[in-house]
């Protein structure tokens, strides 16, 4: 047997030496060679896209340098003075207090109509008409008595001031001496501040044409719920600070 086989390799040396170099080149290309090019492969698509965010981290550098972080405090400021990021029951009487106060007129009463949880209204699922305005809504009704003019200048000025209603209905008294009452179911608009941030791929926008004219509109609106607030400020600019002083 031995001697068969020796003399098979004797003869066959050089087929059985290729053979052998064959199989050994085909497990270094099946084992070494091709995870080696897909590793290579991998390592470079992961350059390519680190590259792309380091290119897109960048540009929003340069963009959020380019800003004023104050100019940015207070556009926010403003713009939640208008829709507050809660239901914020207490700027709703407030400002209403403040335009009545500004107007003239005495205000009856005021009553929210289904008002949840006062607390927050981020939870809350938003209605076929609040998702097609993107903002929640609480409604409320108000009762107002005056003259004409005052009621005229309270209603048309209602929706011209920084925080944002929305008369939806409303119905007019005058009485027979002149005195006139007006019955307003408005809303107060309300959106919670969005707390997911953006990939890192997708761009800072920045606002356009329209947003910053409504920007502009609303900041130009006067807050009339400081107003109302200061006439309840009390006065201590005369007399002594300390009554117990001497």
């Amino acid at each position: 047997m031995m001697r068969y086989l020796r003399r098979f390799l004797r003869i066959y040396q050089g087929f059985v030496v290729s053979g052998a170099m064959l199989l050994f080149g085909a497990a270094a290309l099946m084992f070494a060679v091709l995870p080696g090019i897909r590793a290579t492969r991998d390592l470079y698509g992961n350059l390519q896209d680190v590259q792309k965010e380091v290119q897109a981290l960048s540009g929003k550098f340069a963009f959020l340098q380019s800003l004023s972080e104050d100019d940015l405090r207070n556009r926010l400021m403003t713009m939640l003075s208008a829709v507050p990021a809660e239901k914020s029951v207490p700027t709703i009487f407030s400002s209403a207090d403040g335009l009545a106060l500004q107007s003239g007129v005495s205000i009856v009463d005021m009553s929210l109509l289904s008002p949840g949880s006062l607390a927050t209204g981020a939870a809350m699922r938003q209605s076929v008409s609040e998702k097609k305005i993107g903002a929640g809504t609480l409604a409320f009704t108000m009762n107002a008595t005056g003259s004409y003019d005052q009621i005229r200048s309270f209603v048309s000025e209602i929706n011209n001031v920084r925080r944002l209603f929305d008369v939806t209905s409303f119905d007019l008294t005058i009485g027979s001496t002149g005195a006139t009452q007006v019955r307003l179911s408005l809303a107060a608009f309300h959106q919670p501040i969005p707390t997911k941030v953006g990939m890192v791929q997708s761009p800072v926008i920045a606002l356009t044409t329209k947003e910053e004219e409504v920007f502009i509109k609303v900041s130009q609106y006067p807050d009339v719920s400081q107003t109302f607030l200061e006439a309840l400020a009390p006065d201590f600019s005369g007399g002594k600070r300390n009554p117990f002083a001497r």
